[in-house]
C-alpha cells in the first residue's frame, strides 16, 4: 500500500492575553460560538471529553459539524482533539484527523498556534484541505478580535 502524503494546515496568531485565557477560548462552548460563529457547541474541557461544534444556515439543518475527543489537555499550554471528524451533508464524512492547539505566552502576549492534520487524498479531501487552509486564517483573526476586545 502506498504511503499517504502528509498534509497539514498550520496557522498562528499573536494575542494580547495570557496563555490560559487564550486556550480557554477553544474549550468553553459559549466562547467558541461567539468568536468562531458556531451555532451550537458541546465541549467537555477534560481528557476524554467531547469537543463538537455545529454550524447551521437560516431555516436549514446543520451545514457542517466537526467533532472529536479531547485526547490531551495541558491547561495554559496545549489541547489536542483526536480523532477529529468532519460532517457535511453534501460530502462524505472525513476523518479521522487531529487538531492541536498550542499557546505560548511571553511578556503578556501569547502565540496561539493551530495545526490540523490527517488530510487524505481524493476530491472531498482536496476540497476540505483548501477550505480549512483559508478558514483557519479567518477564524484566528476572529479569535484575536474576540480576546483582545474582551480584555479591554
Amino acid at each position: 500500500m502506498p504511503e499517504l502524503k502528509a498534509r497539514k494546515v498550520s496557522r498562528s496568531v499573536q494575542v494580547q492575553v495570557g496563555a490560559e485565557r487564550a486556550l480557554q477560548a477553544f474549550l468553553e462552548s459559549g466562547q467558541v460560538q461567539e468568536w468562531w460563529g458556531a451555532s451550537q457547541a458541546l465541549i467537555e474541557a477534560r481528557k476524554g471529553g467531547v469537543w463538537t461544534l455545529a454550524w447551521t444556515g437560516p431555516g436549514q439543518g446543520y451545514n457542517y459539524v466537526v467533532s472529536g475527543v479531547v485526547k490531551s489537555l495541558l491547561p495554559g499550554r496545549r489541547a489536542r482533539i483526536e480523532p477529529l471528524v468532519y460532517f457535511n451533508p453534501e460530502r462524505a464524512p472525513l476523518g479521522p484527523m487531529r487538531l492541536t492547539i498550542l499557546v505560548r505566552e511571553k511578556d503578556g502576549r501569547t502565540r496561539v498556534s493551530v495545526r490540523q492534520e490527517g488530510f487524505r487524498e481524493g476530491p472531498d479531501w482536496d476540497w476540505y484541505f483548501e477550505a480549512v487552509a483559508g478558514s483557519w486564517k479567518e477564524a484566528l483573526g476572529n479569535l484575536k478580535r474576540f480576546l483582545e476586545g474582551a480584555a479591554s
